[in-house]
């Protein structure tokens, strides 16, 4: 349809998680942010590294969604 915005995924076999860092570590390098600790770990996990900031969970070294609740 006209107007329409359409995302296609590069990456399909992506978790959900892992697009999310893809996204954010791209909002940041367009908006030239990508000096900060933020966008190093976001870098990372998009690229399925492990996560370079420490976490309270070493059992989930890609995620850090276990400490937000």
């Amino acid at each position: 349809m006209a107007g329409d915005v359409v995302f296609v995924l590069n990456h399909p076999q992506m978790s959900t998680e892992v697009r999310n860092w893809d996204l954010v570590a791209k909002e940041m390098e367009a908006a030239g942010a990508t000096s900060s600790q933020m966008y190093v770990r976001a870098k990372a996990l998009a690229q399925g590294k492990l996560d370079p900031m420490p976490t309270s969970f070493p059992e989930a070294p890609y995620s850090i969604s276990a400490v937000a609740g």
